[in-house]
């Protein structure tokens, strides 16, 4: 009874004990959850932390469970992934394209320069050619000039002393002859026996110029050819040697050039020895064999020549010289082929292969009037 008595008195006790008892228990348990909470983020944080060294930074537990989200490997980043992989790859592409665009314009642009530059080029070469042509045109352009041989009969012989005093005076005579000469309308004119006198009388009063005129000296004057320095350029003069009346003389070779076209060609002017036989005749004779080879020689050239003279001769000249030198002679005859029907006269003009003429004139207009002891000849030349 006793102990039953105190069990008795015991129980409300021994209830707060209990009570006290799970209270503790459940402080215990409720310390532990948080205890146990407290470890769990410690833990989580600290993981995070080591991840996050290997990347480079500091992350959060958030950042480590995004890590641990994107773990999963979610269809939707990988799509826009491929997409971003895509969009630089089509980027890339884009720009190799536009780059090969930009390389290939700028050759296109290279090569339509360099085209443009052989048209430029092709271009100048075509007016080179046309040019060319017409200058090879203009060299070998026929042309007409009026062309006469005058022996002017020296003042020499008209002067006291002299063997034609019965003539007029120089003075008086070439005044007159240049008159003749610009009625005419001549171009070209071979004299002979022009002296100085005369030579300055002439040229002055018909304003053609004179080759040699004074180049050789003043004794040397004779035989001087006149040309018309406004339609004709000098381009060069020459000379060769003949025996006359016993002492050499020397002869001019001028040749000209057509001032509008460039066309050149020669003009020789000659006065061999005069007589019958004897010493005189062998030097015309010499003379005249000189006169072929020189006539050939400038044949040779391709360039036309004409050829005037007092020649003291009439048949011999044609068949030693025209015959020979295959000339054209302006009173007929051409070659060997055909003769003049008439030879009366001792002076000439005449001509290589490609020179024809018309309207030859042996006029005796200034034999008539005592202005010379000679024909004066006058033709228009055509060169071919």
């Amino acid at each position: 009874m006793p102990q039953s008595s105190h069990r008795a008195r015991s129980r409300p006790g021994n209830q707060l004990l209990q009570t006290i008892g799970i209270v503790l228990v459940l402080g215990l348990i409720v310390a532990g959850i948080a205890v146990a909470k407290l470890s769990g983020a410690d833990t989580a944080v600290a993981d995070a932390s080591d991840d996050s060294s290997l990347v480079g930074g500091p992350t959060t537990a958030v950042d480590d469970a995004t890590d641990t989200t994107d773990a999963t490997d979610d269809p939707t980043d990988d799509a826009t992934t491929d997409e971003a992989t895509e969009a630089t790859e089509a980027s890339e592409t884009a720009a190799t394209e536009a780059a090969r665009a930009a390389t290939a314009r700028k050759l296109e642009r290279k090569v339509d320069a360099r085209k443009a530059e052989l048209a430029d080029r092709v271009k100048e070469a075509e007016q080179l050619a046309r040019e060319l042509r017409r200058q090879r045109e203009l060299l070998s352009a026929p042309f007409d000039v009026r062309v006469g041989s005058l022996n002017v009969l020296g003042s020499q012989h008209t002067a006291p002393g002299g063997t034609r005093r019965s003539y007029p005076p120089a003075s008086v005579r070439s005044p007159q002859q240049a008159g003749l000469i610009s009625k005419q309308g001549l171009e070209i004119v071979g004299m002979q026996e022009l002296q100085e006198d005369q030579l300055n009388s002439i040229s002055s009063r018909t304003g053609l110029t004179a080759y040699p005129g004074y180049a050789w000296g003043s004794k040397e004057t004779d035989n001087s050819i006149l040309y018309d320095a406004g339609r004709f350029e000098m381009v060069s003069g020459d000379q060769f040697t003949i025996p006359f009346m016993g002492r050499p003389r020397p002869q001019p070779i001028l040749r000209l050039r057509v001032r509008a076209t460039g066309r050149e060609f020669y003009v020789v002017n000659t006065h061999p020895s005069a007589g019958h036989g004897g010493r005189y005749a062998a030097e015309r004779a010499h003379g005249q064999d000189v006169l072929v080879g020189v006539l050939e020689d400038l044949k040779s050239t391709g360039l036309p020549i004409l050829l005037t003279g007092d020649m003291n001769d009439r048949e011999g000249f044609y068949d030693r010289v025209v015959c020979r030198g295959g000339m054209v002679s302006a009173s007929g005859g051409s070659g060997c082929a055909s003769r003049p029907s008439q030879m009366h006269a001792v002076d000439w003009v005449a001509g290589s292969p490609s020179v024809s003429f018309t309207s030859y004139v042996s006029d005796t207009e200034a034999g008539d009037r005592r202005l010379t002891d000679h024909y004066f000849i006058h033709t228009t030349a055509h060169v071919g």
